[in-house]
């Protein structure tokens, strides 16, 4: 399965991408919501890591956006800000999932097995 990782920060988008590795599904990344959009529409994506604050597009719109071209694709939108007002927004907005920053690598299996199951069983 597909991941887009969508995380201006290289550090943060490293430990994501590898946690995704790990756990059986090849990974993109995209810097910025543009080029998410962009990666959104010209690959086969099955999930998305949307980090909210994005340069140009915020994570929030991102979410949108793809959510009203794909109504079931997983989203798990990621923030430093953990407040309930934030993470009802990122819900709002179309995510599945909301994970607070830092990410626990944990945390994120657990949703990649979730939504996408684990490599094994489906390879």
């Amino acid at each position: 399965m597909n991941v887009l990782i969508v995380e201006d920060n290289k550090p943060v988008s490293l430990v994501l991408s590898r946690v995704t590795e790990e756990a059986g599904h090849s990974w993109f990344i995209a810097a910025d919501g543009e080029v998410a959009l962009r990666m959104y529409q010209q690959r086969d994506i099955d999930m998305m890591i949307v980090d909210v604050e994005l340069p140009g597009i915020d994570g929030f719109q991102v979410a949108r956006e793809v959510r009203n071209q794909a109504a079931r694709l997983p989203i798990i939108i990621i923030s430093g800000n953990q407040g309930e007002a934030w993470q009802q927004q990122a819900l709002d907005a179309g995510a599945n999932e909301f994970l607070p920053k830092p990410v626990r690598p944990s945390a994120l299996q657990q949703l990649l097995e979730r939504y996408l199951g684990t490599a094994a069983s489906t390879g």
